[in-house]
């Protein structure tokens, strides 16, 4: 299946790389925007949620973010202390290779749950980062935040002068109130924040909260 952009929204610049994780597929992604954004987000209702939706609840409580990681094949989930540590670590590291400050920045994770980060593959495959950052390729990206899926998917928008692209993952383990599903939503739209979370959360509540492939609720 071969999908094409005709086009990205403006700002935008991403690093997507194969670290190691699980096997040779891509299962880093990091976006960048070149200035801070306005950011919202909406997380598993999951009682027993991971580091990666902790932090970044946490990061996004000014509605504010320059930068989002994806780690996929590792959910880091159920490793205590340890993975809070290791969550952590990872956006110090990118913190340092970019200039954006830690709290600027949102963290997912997906894959295999109760198994910690190979955090020695990830420092070192991290090096250098700020200096391979290239144009947003949100077809790799959709690629890279895989894990059982068969297909990326993508989707993008035209709204007036504004550019708009989404890349979601999830195939199973799919309950009402965000599941096992990742969606990021990307564009060059002056928003304010009121405005975006009052059109954001009115149209997960109509959308993905609506679904359910297997009634199992994420802690992702």
């Amino acid at each position: 299946m071969s999908l094409t952009i005709s086009f990205t929204p403006q700002g935008f610049s991403a690093f997507i790389t194969n670290l190691g994780i699980r096997d040779t597929t891509d299962d880093f992604v990091f976006i960048k925007s070149s200035v801070p954004c306005i950011a919202d987000g909406v997380f598993t209702q999951s009682l027993f949620a991971g580091p990666s939706v902790t932090i970044s609840r946490n990061n996004l409580k000014d509605s504010q973010a320059q930068g989002i990681v994806v780690i996929s094949k590792n959910a880091n989930v159920a490793n205590g202390s340890v993975g809070i540590a290791d969550a952590q670590e990872v956006l110090q590291l990118v913190a340092t290779e970019t200039g954006i400050a830690a709290h600027n920045i949102v963290i997912a994770s997906t894959g295999v749950i109760g198994r910690r980060y190979p955090i020695e593959k990830i420092r070192a495959g991290l090096l250098g980062l700020g200096k391979n950052l290239t144009a947003a390729d949100f077809h790799a990206a959709a690629r890279g935040i895989m894990t059982t899926d068969t297909v990326p998917k993508l989707a993008t928008r035209q709204i007036g002068n504004a550019k708009l692209v989404g890349i979601a993952k999830g195939v199973g383990m799919i309950e009402p109130n965000m599941a096992t599903l990742l969606t990021f939503f990307f564009t060059d739209a002056a928003i304010s924040a009121n405005s975006l979370r009052s059109i954001f959360r009115s149209t997960i509540d109509k959308t993905f909260n609506c679904l359910s492939v297997d009634t199992d609720t994420s802690t992702e």
